[in-house]
């Protein structure tokens, strides 16, 4: 990977590796981190999923697997696991007996606030070597490429 300090020189295809070889570096952390909290039944597709939840309350289950890109059997079958467990539950809609309404219990809620809670203080804890000026660098570039990739999103194009 070609240093942070030629980046201003770097071709696309350079500065688009570095990002993408950072943001799946960061990927390994939490990863790995979330894995020593969460409990022991859940996989990262599962806990990734209870994060859109938690972010789209009462999302339908249609709606769900299109906002993961995965087919509605796939997104059926990682719910039935996490009813299974408790951290989620079905509902039929109130308007639309055809829609299935799903949303994070209370032990759902709990299980994620405590793995992300965990994982992002480990974080905090690797980021914190980070001197002032880098910190402020890196939370504008993530901004910045945040608004790029919601900006894309919304267009349709990822």
């Amino acid at each position: 990977m070609k240093s942070l300090d030629k980046l201003t020189k770097s071709t696309d295809n350079e500065f688009t590796g570095i990002v993408m070889e950072t943001v799946m570096m960061l990927m390994r952390v939490m990863r790995r981190e979330m894995r020593r909290h969460q409990p022991a039944e859940l996989t990262m597709t599962q806990f990734r999923t209870m994060r859109i939840l938690r972010h789209h309350p009462d999302i339908s289950l249609s709606h769900l697997a299109e906002h993961m890109d995965i087919t509605h059997a796939s997104a059926s079958t990682l719910i039935d696991v996490l009813v299974k467990h408790s951290m989620v539950s079905r509902e039929y809609s109130a308007v639309d007996r055809r829609k299935i309404m799903i949303k994070l219990t209370d032990t759902g809620l709990f299980t994620l606030d405590s793995v992300w809670q965990a994982t992002q203080k480990r974080l905090s804890k690797l980021l914190s070597k980070l001197n002032i000026t880098d910190r402020d660098t890196v939370a504008k570039a993530m901004e910045i490429l945040r608004v790029a990739l919601d900006n894309r999103m919304e267009e349709g194009g990822c």
